[in-house]
């Protein structure tokens, strides 16, 4: 899973540094000789902690969310296809922005408290300060659920990769739980996996990276949803050899019209299988039990040409 750090709201932030900085204040005053020293000491304080606390959440976002330039061309892909891509660079760097604008005020404020001791500038900067923040609700708001969606993105390695294809409900899902043991949500339904999921196969001293794609429907790829297009991201970028299932219960043609696709489409090795449900499969494809581990293993073995 992506580690991103915790984005506030900007009434959260404001909240938090302010309440750091007012105890702090307090303390710092209680440690003075005298009671004006004592309250120019506390103010000080108080400036000090609230931006502290302001800068380090807003750089702990700008430097822990990745830099869509950084990311590898498959998740800028993913990203684009899930979070506007424009709209998530201009918010991180308009987080960076309201970090640079509270750090220079915070210094100015510090020279005059120094230098003038009126212990008014400390209000103006927590006013000028709160306004900062206040002008970015609506990118902290984006990011919060940009997070989400990017926690959500698969980590991989860089290893031979099998990615599962097919029609929804093929049995794509149950072929790569019962072969990796990884926890997918397998159900009944159409579009089950609504995201590009991943498990591990270790075969003797290798490790294999098996991907299980969302099904994709036989149709022209500008009314495919997001759903699908995932699945293409996945055969276009991270595919060294894919499993193309059948699913003998369902209308053949579309399934043998999306598998030649895939085959010429992407230039890819695609080895087809069919997933026998219990009601006989098509002849010319090797059928398998989705269920049944020894079938999955020999399909897997089959893909890598394995013994």
């Amino acid at each position: 899973m992506w580690r991103l750090p915790h984005v506030p709201s900007s009434d959260d932030l404001i909240d938090n540094a302010f309440k750091a900085g007012s105890k702090d204040g307090k303390k710092a005053r209680s440690m003075g000789p005298k009671k004006p020293e004592k309250l120019l000491t506390g103010e000080i304080r108080r400036v000090e902690t609230a931006a502290a606390v302001l800068e380090g959440d807003l750089n702990a976002i700008v430097k822990y969310f990745p830099q869509y330039e950084e990311m590898s061309e498959f998740h800028r892909s993913l990203l684009d296809l899930r979070v506007n891509r424009d709209k998530y660079k201009m918010s991180l760097a308009t987080v960076r922005w309201c970090s640079e604008r509270i750090s220079f005020l915070k210094n100015k404020t510090l020279r005059k408290l120094k230098t003038l001791k009126d212990t008014e500038e400390s209000r103006t900067f927590l006013g000028r300060a709160s306004s900062f923040v206040k002008r970015i609700r609506p990118e902290l708001n984006f990011l919060q659920e940009a997070k989400v969606i990017i926690m959500s993105f698969p980590l991989l390695r860089d290893v031979p990769t099998l990615v599962v294809a097919g029609i929804p409900n093929a049995g794509k899902s149950t072929f790569v739980k019962t072969l990796t043991g990884s926890n997918v949500k397998v159900a009944p339904y159409p579009f089950t996996t609504t995201e590009i999921l991943v498990g591990y196969r270790k075969q003797r001293y290798m490790e294999y990276q098996i991907i299980d794609s969302p099904g994709i429907l036989d149709r022209p790829m500008g009314e495919r949803n997001h759903v699908e297009l995932q699945a293409v991201l996945a055969l276009r970028y991270l595919a060294d050899i894919v499993l193309f299932i059948i699913d003998p219960e369902q209308d053949i043609t579309p399934q043998l019209n999306l598998m030649e696709e895939i085959r010429q489409g992407f230039g890819l090795q695609v080895v087809t299988a069919a997933n026998d449900k219990g009601s006989g499969t098509p002849e010319g494809y090797d059928p398998f039990n989705a269920t049944k581990p020894e079938d999955c293993e020999r399909i897997f073995k089959l893909c890598f040409s394995l013994k």
